[in-house]
């Protein structure tokens, strides 16, 4: 518990800084550094810490030849995970050195993405952390999401060819990226009747068949794994987990935060565009699945959902006096407190306490 509020308190610290501060290029780069490096070596040298724990630790160990990659990639583990697998377990048997070199790459993208997607990127980095904790563990698509995130920087530079490449390497670690594309469609301005009436829609198509048909449609057109995923899902449909009222009023509360700011915001921060649109496409995703297919729901929403981390930091935007702003990093600091537990509430005992290779080590966790 101690490794996480420590994590929590220093970057919070740091975007006070930030906020408080005019940091220099070194200095910056100085504490973005130790932020990184603190936070991929808590992730990597983790231990029987984290969702899917199991599964995954079982993929590395068998994952011997090419064989067994192309038989897992019809079973449901991506070509693209399978060969980063067979990668590093052709070098080693070691899963923390696995895990050690999936935080790397992992948080350099993210680290990477933060910078151009947040005004205030220690501060979004603070709300990353907090709000995707819960997560920790879902190697595939935590390595997709950070691809896609890393390719926004394109859509909004208008570099389809560079945008669509990455967003189809992401599809090879986890299929549900393919979902990432229309980001490439989002960096534009809406008009609010446009906005009001697309979730109108959303909410009424939400109601009928159509989103199975539309669903099971993209599965065929896939194919392979694809198209298995597609099947067990459709089984599923809402028995997954469940999508409480409680989720669905934060967003809309966060919805209307977002969308009343957006002129003065966009004024003096572009990218906000692109960043409230992912937001807006997500809360129609929810409103188009959440009745027929909840699984689909907590797979796919995570490409949008991650943009509220970019956009409620953009916020400070609007407080001009640097003294206000520290009081907003008050309140936004017992906030993350709050999504920390809120992430990691589903599967607390998974997360709590943390267990490494050198903290913990005796901690006896059920993984079955």
């Amino acid at each position: 518990m101690e490794i996480y509020i420590c994590t929590i308190v220093l970057i919070s610290l740091f975007a006070l800084v930030e906020l408080r501060c005019k940091l220099t290029n070194v200095e910056y780069k100085f504490m973005y550094s130790i932020l990184y490096v603190l936070i991929v070596l808590q992730i990597g040298l983790r231990w029987e810490t984290g969702t899917d724990w199991m599964s995954y630790y079982n993929n590395f160990q068998d994952t011997v030849d090419i064989d067994i990659v192309l038989v897992n990639s019809v079973i449901g583990f991506e070509i693209g995970y399978g060969f980063f697998t067979f990668l590093i377990r052709s070098l080693t048997n070691n899963y923390t050195i696995f895990l050690l070199f999936h935080a790397i790459i992992y948080y350099y993208l993210i680290f990477q993405a933060n910078k151009k997607l947040s005004p205030f990127p220690f501060l979004s980095l603070l709300l990353f952390y907090v709000t995707n904790i819960g997560v920790l563990g879902s190697n595939r698509q935590l390595l997709a999401l950070a691809i896609c995130l890393y390719s926004l920087k394109f859509a909004i530079e208008r570099k389809a060819v560079k945008f669509f490449i990455l967003v189809f390497i992401a599809f090879l670690f986890h299929t549900t990226a393919i979902i990432f594309i229309v980001y490439y469609f989002l960096y534009r301005d809406l008009k609010k009747y446009q906005i009001i009436s697309v979730l109108l829609l959303a909410f009424i198509i939400g109601k009928t068949s159509l989103p199975n048909v539309l669903f099971s449609g993209v599965g065929n057109f896939l194919g392979g794994a694809s198209l298995s995923k597609v099947d067990v899902y459709s089984e599923i449909g809402t028995g997954g987990d469940s999508l409480t009222l409680v989720g669905l009023i934060r967003r809309l509360l966060y919805f209307i935060l977002f969308f009343v700011n957006y002129d003065a915001i966009v004024s003096k921060f572009k990218e906000y565009k692109i960043l409230f649109n992912g937001f807006l496409f997500g809360l129609c995703f929810y409103f188009l699945f959440s009745s027929s297919l909840t699984i689909l729901v907590n797979r796919g929403s995570l490409y949008f959902n991650v943009m509220e981390v970019f956009l409620i930091a953009s916020q400070l935007l609007l407080f001009t006096v640097k003294a206000d702003r520290k009081y907003i990093v008050l309140i936004v600091f017992a906030y993350s407190i709050y999504l920390f537990f809120q992430s990691i509430s589903v599967y607390s005992d998974l997360f709590l306490p943390y267990k490494g290779i050198f903290i913990n080590t005796e901690y006896k966790r059920n993984l079955y």
